[in-house]
């Protein structure tokens, strides 16, 4: 856990989607990006029939073989040692697992992500919760926190975003209400700020670079600002992000 990574600004950028997601909606956010930093942009091709695998199985193995393939895909391509790590939501805690250097799920694979991985920055990534089970994934999120607390690998860059939107409220508004709830199920308070799904105790990444961006919202929808709108919102986290 001592080796010295040296961040390429060159290297490509792999993006991760957010539970039930699919390709499509991280398109924009790929452009953008691309756009912004002047490196090569894929995204992890899994989709909505992945994640209802994840649901029936209780585990992110198939997940892990299909976002190893991808950055192993984006280094031959693109020539670089190392790839960054661009997560939303629950791709993060997918993240973090793949990072590290644990036999995994039932067929017991290890993927050593933390060798070709240069940085790992998070967008409304649930990285901690208080109980455990199937809803929200906690097993996961259990699971990552228990083998890789914290910014675990030294050598990588950790950089936490989360958008502060929406006070959670059992008595407010609807909106206020399903934040309340939605937080509530990470076993936080509720009320609290967050980004409507993950309140930002539990989206700050202990060690990490802290980034809270006031008014984004957790999902990507056409009618509200999240991480990846507009460029100037990408590059309100990208810029600071991506400083060493």
């Amino acid at each position: 856990m001592s080796t010295h990574i040296t961040h390429n600004t060159s290297n490509p950028i792999v993006i991760i989607g957010g539970f039930a997601s699919n390709i499509q909606q991280y398109e924009h956010l790929r452009d953008i990006l691309a756009t912004i930093s002047g490196r090569p942009v894929m995204i992890a091709p899994i989709n909505l029939i992945d994640w209802i695998g994840v649901m029936a199985s209780d585990s992110y193995g198939s997940l892990l073989r299909i976002l190893a393939l991808a950055v192993s895909a984006a280094r031959a391509e693109h020539g670089g040692r190392h790839v960054t790590l661009v997560a939303h939501s629950a791709g993060g805690v997918l993240a973090r697992i793949y990072l590290g250097d644990q036999p995994y799920g039932p067929r017991r694979i290890c993927y050593d992500g933390h060798q070709h991985v240069d940085a790992l920055i998070t967008l409304g990534t649930p990285h901690s919760a208080v109980g455990v089970g199937r809803q929200g994934g906690l097993n996961q999120i259990a699971y990552a926190q228990r083998f890789y607390p914290g910014a675990y690998w030294p050598m990588l860059r950790y950089v936490s975003v989360i958008g502060k939107s929406i006070f959670g409220a059992p008595d407010g508004s609807p909106i206020e209400r399903g934040a309340w709830q939605s937080y509530r199920i990470l076993g936080a308070e509720g009320t609290e700020w967050g980004d409507g799904v993950v309140p930002l105790t539990n989206g700050l990444l202990d060690g990490s670079r802290k980034l809270v961006i006031s008014g984004l919202r957790h999902d990507n929808r056409p009618d509200r600002p999240w991480y990846g709108t507009d460029a100037a919102i990408v590059r309100a986290w990208w810029d600071r992000a991506s400083v060493v």
